[in-house]
């Protein structure tokens, strides 16, 4: 019964994990403390800097959306 609950357990942990993302991302040359890169992320046309910076992480609007309707 254990090993049966081990497997389950073992594959529903690869299915929440192992998702992609649904959004597109590009890695900068930027390079953060900690040596963690920063990222730009769009999400509707609008870029935005993702990144884990100090204790946190952030995403934050770079402003320069390309829909310009919005």
């Amino acid at each position: 019964m254990k090993k049966i609950f081990i497997a389950i357990s073992l594959l529903l942990i690869c299915f929440i994990s192992c998702s992609e993302p649904n959004v597109p991302v590009q890695k900068t040359k930027y390079i953060l403390e900690g040596g963690n890169h920063v990222e730009i992320v769009i999400i509707d046309s609008c870029e935005y800097l993702y990144g884990p910076w100090g204790n946190a992480t952030v995403l934050t609007h770079k402003g320069n959306c390309k829909n310009h309707t919005k």
